[in-house]
């Protein structure tokens, strides 16, 4: 809750942001049976990130901030940067979750990436 406390202190507001990954390619199944599964697949994962922003949402409400949410789909470093461009926010504040020294290296992290291409300040939470 390192952003609502920050909010506070700066009087501003928080725009939760959730970004539900693309989906790896389903080679072995029919093209028709695809589009379905597929689609399926997205649909709960946007609605779990729906019931995960809600929760939240409830959480920073005890702490008197303003909240705003905001959920898409996509390459989730990608997808952060585009709504930050948009947003035009002052500061980002965003976890960070391992993926492990040698997976983390090899691929890169979200926050590595979004820290990277950001047009502002971020702040990283452990």
């Amino acid at each position: 809750m390192h952003g609502a406390e920050l909010a506070l202190k700066l009087g501003s507001g928080l725009m939760l942001f959730h970004v539900v990954p693309p989906l790896p390619s389903f080679d072995n199944m029919s093209p028709d049976r695809v589009g379905s599964i597929h689609q399926d697949i997205v649909n709960e994962f946007i609605k779990q990130g729906r019931e995960i922003l809600s929760c939240t949402e409830e959480k920073l409400a005890t702490y008197g901030v303003r909240v705003a949410t905001s959920i898409t789909v996509g390459h989730p470093a990608e997808e952060i940067c585009k709504k930050v461009d948009a947003g035009g926010f002052d500061l980002l504040v965003m976890g960070s979750r391992g993926l492990g020294q040698i997976k983390g290296y090899l691929m890169g992290s979200v926050s590595n990436r979004v820290c990277r291409h950001a047009n502002c300040p971020v702040l990283i939470v452990r």
